[in-house]
């Protein structure tokens, strides 16, 4: 086990058991060595990443803003426990233009960079990443953005410029699967359900468009 992964597989654990309950569909999907990108839907600030490291048999690392830090502490233990966890950090310039953020704004450009390089370092190294393409969840305690429980975020770009980069300069090809996550409340808890689908491959820049737009439909319905 990595150094670092202990704690944070433990604090999954422990929400998991709390306050979920997880089953997996399409399990057979995940590669059982070398990396993949886990395209996730963003649901709940914090049970999603406890279900995905909890349920899923190879324990992936998470790339997470944080923006959302609102003092000088809160940032210092978000960036010691993402590093001791070996999980790449961004920021979010639409999250900081909100105001209330421990990070200024003229760092988003270095996080953002650092945490794409970082991110492509891990699908080198055969890692399993989970990336939230929406950016935002739907239960979220520093800035919903969402109507309603129901509602998506456009998928942003960046997912696809993470595995680009991964993939320059040899003939790795990361495979991108489309995760779906649904929550459905069972009294005090929630049954989250794990969907994952068939990987999808970046092959060139021109058809970026069209397999964003491919990823975002597949999470969606993988999601209800």
């Amino acid at each position: 086990m990595k150094p670092g992964a202990f704690g944070p597989r433990l604090i999954a654990r422990y929400y998991a058991a709390r306050d979920l309950r997880v089953s997996i569909e399409g399990g057979e999907y995940l590669p059982r060595r070398g990396p993949a990108l886990l395209a996730c839907r963003h649901f709940h600030h914090l049970y999603d990443g406890a279900a995905l490291i909890d349920a899923l048999p190879r324990k992936p690392a998470v790339m997470v803003a944080l923006d959302w830090a609102k003092d000088a502490t809160t940032r210092r233990v978000m960036e010691l426990a993402c590093k001791l966890a070996d999980w790449p950090v961004v920021l979010r310039a639409d999250g900081l233009a909100a105001g209330s953020s421990a990070f200024a704004p003229d760092e988003t450009f270095g996080y953002v960079r650092r945490g794409l390089a970082h991110g492509a370092d891990l699908l080198r190294r055969g890692e399993l990443l989970v990336v939230f393409p929406e950016a935002y969840p739907t239960i979220d305690p520093a800035a919903a953005r969402k109507s309603d429980e129901q509602a998506f975020l456009p998928f942003r770009g960046g997912v696809l410029t993470l595995v680009s980069l991964a993939q320059r300069g040899d003939a790795l090809r990361v495979p991108i699967l489309p995760v779906g996550l649904s929550y459905v409340r069972e009294g005090r808890r929630w049954h989250v359900t794990i969907r994952l689908d068939a990987p999808r491959y970046l092959e060139g820049r021109a058809e970026r468009g069209a397999l964003l737009a491919d990823l975002a439909t597949r999470v969606r319905a993988l999601s209800a």
